[in-house]
């Protein structure tokens, strides 16, 4: 999801990307459930570890029967500053791509789940001033864990791949790439899970 103006403030966007245990209707519930309490409270003030933990704390009440939990990862742009803030809650890191060196860099950190204890008290990073070009990469498992007829992986390596042959493209063009390169890598394997992707590309 992208929620704009984060903190009430216009040059704030913030990313999101989530994973709910399980399948079914009552797992796309709780997703609804986090994408609206995580809408609400971002427009209010608060740091994005603050954000986050108030959403937790609200989400707890309706997870601890069922013991699901949901992965999440939180991202503001501050588009005056070019400075990245995430909050990481047990999602695989977001990453960033600098051609100019050719690198990729994880946006790591640590942090729980969401849904399972509502006193957690989750750390914000900050870092990576963007720059023209640089291409930031959100995903889900579903993407480098998509296995082929013989059970090999995708694997983020082809993923990173995808993202250095194609970064010059637009963001919709290197999801596209991406998403193609992995259906065909799979070939007429069953999908296990959802692959779901966001790009970020700096034009300035």
């Amino acid at each position: 999801d992208f929620i704009p103006a984060v903190g009430g403030k216009d040059q704030k966007l913030g990313v999101v990307i989530g994973d709910v245990s399980g399948h079914g209707i009552s797992s796309a519930l709780l997703m609804a459930t986090v994408r609206s309490a995580l809408r609400q409270r971002a427009f209010h003030p608060g740091s994005a570890a603050q954000i986050i933990f108030d959403v937790n704390r609200q989400i707890v009440q309706d997870t601890e029967p069922s013991c699901d939990f949901v992965t999440l990862l939180f991202l503001i742009i501050d588009t005056a500053s070019k400075e990245l803030t995430w909050v990481q809650a047990g999602h695989d890191p977001a990453i960033l791509y600098d051609p100019a060196s050719d690198t990729f860099e994880e946006l790591g950190g640590s942090g729980m789940v969401l849904g399972v204890d509502g006193t957690y008290i989750y750390e914000e990073q900050k870092g990576a001033m963007l720059s023209r070009g640089r291409v930031i990469l959100l995903g889900t498992d579903g993407v480098w864990e998509a296995p082929d007829v013989k059970g090999n992986r995708f694997g983020k390596e082809a993923v990173y791949e995808a993202v250095r042959r194609h970064h010059q493209r637009s963001a919709n063009e290197i999801l596209d790439r991406i998403l193609s390169a992995q259906v065909a890598f799979q070939g007429s394997a069953k999908r296990e899970d959802d692959a779901t992707l966001v790009i970020i590309k700096t034009l300035q």
